[in-house]
């Protein structure tokens, strides 16, 4: 802040600094008040004055009606495609846990095409998922919905991705 000359006897009083309601000579005035607030309703307005021309928010079209179903869909005679053959596996008993728990598993797969299974590699596969699974996981009957997609993934795998339809779990014992 500048100071003015100090006269005798009145204290020395701050020079008058603009402020933003004082004019500026280089601001305009009252004319960028007037500006500042007509800015914004001017923008407003050439907004909604389009989108009126233009005929508003697109509205969108509606939906496709869906195809009336065949009456086969609906039929009782109807049942999905079976798989060409069934393919049982030996039954398989692996060590589970720490503990030395005892896992037989006897498993069934379901072939879209008939023909020859790698038994050796569909049941190293399995072995090797199996022997990882923790005994808990192996004990609850919820995680079965699990393992059977995880065992269907690795027959997939070995056997070829449209070759095994699913994977059937015909034996299960698992001992303390």
């Amino acid at each position: 802040m500048a100071l003015m000359k100090k006269k005798k006897g009145k204290p020395a009083a701050p020079a008058a600094m603009p402020g933003p309601d004082a004019p500026s000579s280089k601001s305009g005035g009252k004319g960028a008040k007037l500006l500042a607030v007509a800015a914004p309703l001017l923008v407003f307005g050439a907004s909604f004055g389009a989108s009126y021309v233009m005929g508003g928010a697109p509205v969108p079209a509606a939906p496709a009606p869906a195809p009336a179903p065949a009456a086969s869909d609906h039929s009782a005679d109807w049942r999905p495609p079976s798989p060409a053959q069934t393919v049982a596996l030996e039954t398989m008993i692996i060590t589970a846990g720490p503990r030395g728990q005892t896992l037989r598993i006897g498993l069934a797969l379901e072939m879209w095409e008939s023909g020859e299974v790698d038994v050796p590699r569909m049941r190293d596969a399995f072995t090797t998922y199996l022997r990882a699974l923790e005994p808990g996981h192996l004990s609850d009957p919820a995680y079965h919905v699990r393992m059977k997609r995880a065992l269907l993934h690795r027959a997939r795998v070995v056997a070829g991705q449209d070759a095994v339809a699913d994977v059937l779990i015909t034996d299960f014992l698992l001992t303390s």
